[in-house]
């Protein structure tokens, strides 16, 4: 299997299971109208799409970036590159998703310290997420039947995350 396929599967695994455990410190934001395990769930569908989308384009970035440096440096380099995409990303398109429902059941946006609190733990989560990619992805690689399980796992958490989200904004 590719390599850089084999770390977009352990980077989508390594999200939605990073994404699942930080839930409760997010579903409880102010204002709280999210139940914990569906709002787990589109927060790991988030983390897929961002994994199979974003995710390629920013794991060829770090290729090349890291490419000829040392090798003990190259790990660094995927973690600085996910700590900023996935920083970002969780504050414009996660904490969006977020503010655009509870905006419309009228309860108001994040404060400034909840989303600087999101934002924090999103770089902390995608540092660990592209440094897991770098560091497991090319011995994964050789493993089909592992990279396969965890494509399905992360798929299936995903698809959860989407009926979670289409039901809610059809509901609204």
């Amino acid at each position: 299997m590719p390599i850089m396929l084999a770390q977009a599967v352990v980077l989508a695994a390594t999200l939605t299971f990073c994404e699942i455990f930080c839930a409760p410190l997010t579903a409880t934001f102010r204002p709280a109208v999210f139940a914990l395990v569906p709002w787990a769930g589109v927060a790991s569908l988030l983390a897929v799409m961002f994994a199979f989308v974003v995710g390629f384009a920013l794991l060829w970035c770090a290729e090349s970036f890291a490419y000829r440096m040392r090798r003990r440096l190259q790990p660094l380099v995927y973690a600085a590159i996910g700590a900023l995409s996935f920083g970002v990303w969780t504050v414009w398109v996660v904490l969006g998703v977020r503010n655009m429902i509870t905006g419309r059941l009228g309860a108001g946006a994040l404060s400034a310290h909840d989303t600087t609190i999101a934002a924090v733990s999103g770089a902390l989560l995608g540092m660990a997420a592209f440094f897991a990619a770098y560091t497991l992805g090319e011995r994964l690689a050789r493993h089909r039947a592992a990279l396969a399980a965890l494509a399905v796992a992360s798929a299936l958490v995903a698809c959860y995350g989407g009926y979670v989200l289409f039901v809610m904004l059809h509901t609204l």
